[in-house]
């Protein structure tokens, strides 16, 4: 006898939570998809689609009418790190053909962890102190001690503060206001007791201006298809980069460009207060040639520290 036409499972479903919450790197994680079958007649769970490294641990093939089941979602946290967020989709032999899709997220946090960054960044003025910090913070059972702390000191110092006694830790990088200019990337060396960790590595990424400084300090010109500009596909103006200098404390600031592409155009013009000037840098269609861009902008200024800059353009014209 055939069944009736409106005869058909009906999947309501719900998840235990959608984050996995915070896990220490290596250590087992899981969540349950429940799934109850409303419908008057078998749910069949036909296939599951998950973002890596999600797995199904257990799930049934059929759900009975009235029932309820329960499908286990693990993840390998060992091959994550950071925030993850993945997706798990279900495809049954309800009426919709389209899969009941769940977002889900995890941290992942090793079990020295460095936070909010796994690195430090510091840009200052010369002259002016700056600082930055990190916390590091021990998921492990047993207690940790960072026994010292080892970087070069040219540029900055550290200061350790112990914030909760073998748990949690502040790490202070002072950039030296008098230091060597630029940028640098260096690396923070923390000795610790932890055994799986004896040495944590944290880059420490400075740049100290100098009273008058660019930015950018490299001009990018993309890859550009000389095509382009025969079809009038790309006009010169929405390839333009601009390019600023600045004198920290000027009102009189004077600045002239020139370049040693001859294909390049520079229109400037000073800040209304007298300190900064932009430069809109683009092409002259008519002069390009194929071939990669290596050469550089130079800007004359009346400062008498910093009489000339030097900033190199990079590129490729095919």
């Amino acid at each position: 006898m055939p069944c009736p036409a409106d005869a058909q499972p009906k999947a309501v479903w719900s998840l235990s939570s959608n984050s996995f919450g915070t896990i220490i790197q290596g250590q087992p994680a899981s969540l349950t998809l429940v799934v109850r079958n409303e419908g008057t007649e078998p749910l069949r769970i036909v296939r599951v689609s998950l973002t890596p490294p999600l797995i199904v641990s257990r799930m049934p093939a059929v759900v009975p009418t009235g029932s309820e089941a329960r499908i286990q979602l693990t993840m390998d946290s060992s091959r994550v790190l950071g925030v993850f967020e993945g997706q798990v989709d279900v495809w049954t032999n309800a009426a919709s053909e389209r899969p009941e899709s769940f977002t889900v997220t995890a941290k992942v946090v090793g079990v020295i962890e460095v936070s909010p960054f796994p690195a430090l960044f510091v840009t200052g003025q010369r002259g002016q102190p700056k600082e930055a910090s990190v916390e590091i913070i021990n998921h492990d059972a047993v207690p940790l001690e960072i026994t010292h702390v080892e970087h070069p000191t040219e540029r900055f110092n550290t200061k350790l503060t112990n914030l909760e006694a073998g748990q949690r830790y502040r790490l202070v990088l002072s950039l030296n206001p008098d230091g060597p200019g630029g940028k640098k990337a260096e690396t923070i060396l923390l000795h610790t007791t932890n055994p799986t960790r004896p040495v944590v590595r944290i880059p420490a990424n400075t740049n100290l201006r100098e009273r008058v400084y660019t930015f950018p300090d490299q001009v990018d010109m993309g890859n550009v298809a000389l095509a382009a500009f025969r079809d009038k596909a790309a006009p010169v103006e929405q390839l333009a980069q601009t390019l600023m200098v600045y004198q920290v404390g000027g009102s009189d600031f004077q600045a002239s460009f020139k370049s040693s592409l001859p294909f390049l155009r520079i229109s400037a013009e000073r800040g209304p207060n007298g300190d900064r000037w932009q430069a809109t840098v683009t092409f002259d269609p008519l002069r390009l040639v194929p071939g990669p861009i290596r050469g550089a902008i130079e800007i004359s200024t009346n400062d008498p520290a910093f009489p000339l800059l030097r900033v190199p353009v990079t590129g490729e014209i095919r």
